[in-house]
């Protein structure tokens, strides 16, 4: 692992191709598993660390990178610290800035809806912890394994489940889900955020894996690794600096319409450096189409294909 450039060399963790998942869906499961159960595999994913150049976005110009171009970009945005001390300061007061945000910067928005936000700090896992992953002010690790957050798939599941007397009406709509991530402390070094440009992935190169939790099945994209991905991050990042990224965007024509990301290990940092903490926003964001357009369904039929059994 060296430093050349203004990029770093650093592993990144990557899906790992199994035969198995020619039969059987890759999958990870988030409950309690009965006794007996007669399979009691919490899991079939497979991951392998690849060396990668993570380039510095510090090294181009601003404004440089742009959502539908790549997939991410990064704005100034002023954090106060106040706006994210417990849950209710965050609905009440953070997510309308970041609501606000997104209408600057995208422009073409009709509708936002929030439907998750986290927090994460990078500390010892504890043996025999139980993480509540519906509690929202429940501290999360960093993941360290490349994906984009939402299926295709479980995007349309997520607008029927959380908005179903809208659903009809929105599924019309061009539909972006992206999410807002910043650091909480001053500045970041301990595992950074590393993002993907979106326009040098493959759909080949993407591994739908279901996520069992106990009332919800949701659907993330891992990726595989391809020596045509180019990935970037933001050294020093501050609490002031926000990374804009998509995980879906059901527009034609766009050459970026994910960006997968993983938080990552910077070899030149110190381990006894300050542990990330950090804040992550997801949101649905609508743009509804002119008369004569068709909506996402009526381009995608096949995406509706057994949601009912779901």
């Amino acid at each position: 692992m060296s430093h050349n450039e203004g990029a770093i060399i650093a592993p990144l963790k990557f899906l790992k191709w199994l035969r198995l998942y020619e039969t059987e869906k890759p999958f990870q499961v988030f409950i309690n598993i009965p006794e007996d159960a007669q399979d009691q595999r919490t899991t079939n994913l497979a991951f392998h660390s690849v060396e990668v150049h993570i380039q510095d976005v510090r090294n181009f110009p601003p404004h440089y990178f742009s959502l539908d171009k790549h997939g991410f970009m990064y704005r100034q945005q002023k954090l106060d610290a106040a706006h994210i001390a417990d849950r209710d300061k965050v609905e009440e007061l953070y997510l309308p800035e970041m609501e606000a945000l997104l209408k600057a910067e995208l422009g073409d928005v009709d509708r936002i809806f929030f439907f998750d936000w986290r927090l994460r700090m990078n500390a010892p896992e504890i043996e025999g912890t139980v993480i509540d992953l519906n509690d929202l002010t429940t501290w999360l690790r960093p993941a360290l394994h490349v994906h984009v957050d939402q299926s295709p798939l479980a995007v349309i599941r997520r607008i029927l489940m959380q908005l179903p007397s809208e659903a009809e009406h929105l599924l019309q709509s061009r539909i972006r889900v992206v999410n807002l991530w910043r650091p909480i402390i001053d500045c970041v070094r301990d595992y950074p955020l590393a993002i993907c440009d979106g326009s040098t992935v493959l759909p080949s190169d993407m591994v739908e894996a279901d996520h069992v939790r106990r009332h919800y099945t949701g659907s993330t994209m891992y990726l595989q690794h391809n020596e045509r991905q180019k990935f970037f991050y933001m050294s020093r990042q501050t609490r002031d600096e926000i990374l804009i990224f998509k995980n879906f965007d059901s527009a034609e024509g766009v050459a970026a319409t994910c960006a997968p990301h993983a938080s990552f290990l910077d070899p030149a940092v110190p381990p006894a450096f300050i542990p990330r903490q950090s804040i992550e926003v997801r949101a649905l964001v609508f743009t509804y189409p002119p008369h004569h357009e068709s909506g996402f369904l009526e381009e995608n039929p096949t995406q509706t294909q057994g949601l009912a059994a779901n």
